[in-house]
């Protein structure tokens, strides 16, 4: 599993449970964190009394991400690409195709691609989707093995405005087993100390929701939605 964040915090409120589980059933799970969100998802660390730094900023929330991601199971690497605005041009682009083909994953995970609330998630959508095209066709990086398309789900947008966002889940995973972890890990974001209360939340909502399709109890979900379609000889259970 890979997983692209735009943000230092974005893959644990959003996925946490998901990466969690994925990484306790012996799934190689994987983050790339294309900012560490220094500018505009640190609001703890910039209300601090005393001077502050953007470098300081990033030094901190490398470390909370690292820490978050650990408490999840998984690995992360950050490009530091910079935040409001983040901007990906053709030489990104490049560098993102090739981490694709050099990690071959089976699944991606990453932003939805309608979000007007956060236009750097917008803008690592649009990247990573045409970074993963770029590395499935032959003629890219012809020293290095082609892969096929993984399978590619979108994690919340921003919450709770999807009625801005057009996002519309059309999977939930239950987290129950593992939200515990989650909560840990969202607590190791201490420059975002709002994370833990409001994704708290956000997954009993989704969990709500998913009851109603499981026909069971679901009490915490997190929601997807997919990129690419299933193939199979029939239709997926549900239940």
């Amino acid at each position: 599993m890979l997983v692209f964040s735009a943000h230092a915090a974005d893959f644990c409120s959003r996925a946490g449970g998901c990466l969690a589980l994925y990484a306790r059933r012996g799934a190689a799970v994987h983050v790339v964190d294309l900012t560490y969100g220094e500018r505009g998802e640190s609001e703890d660390y910039w209300a601090r009394p005393g001077e502050r730094a953007l470098e300081e900023a990033k030094q901190i929330r490398a470390a909370e991400a690292r820490e978050a991601a650990a408490i999840l199971g998984a690995t992360i690497e950050f490009l530091d690409w910079g935040d409001y605005p983040l901007l990906v041009d053709g030489e990104r682009l490049e560098a993102l195709a090739r981490l694709i083909r050099s990690r071959k994953p089976d699944i991606v995970l990453t932003h939805w691609k309608h979000d007007p609330f956060n236009v750097d998630h917008e803008v690592t959508a649009a990247a990573v989707l045409r970074a993963i095209g770029m590395a499935a066709v032959p003629g890219f990086a012809p020293e290095s093995e082609r892969i096929p398309w993984p399978q590619v789900y979108a994690f919340e947008p921003t919450v709770p405005r999807d009625d801005a966002t057009g996002f519309v889940p059309d999977h939930y995973v239950d987290i129950g087993e593992v939200f515990e972890i989650k909560l840990r890990a969202l607590a190791a974001l201490r420059s975002q100390t709002k994370l833990v209360r409001f994704y708290t939340q956000w997954a009993e909502y989704r969990g709500f929701q998913a009851a109603q399709s499981a026909r069971r109890p679901v009490r915490y979900a997190e929601a997807f939605e997919r990129y690419t379609a299933t193939v199979s000889d029939r239709l997926p259970e549900t239940f």
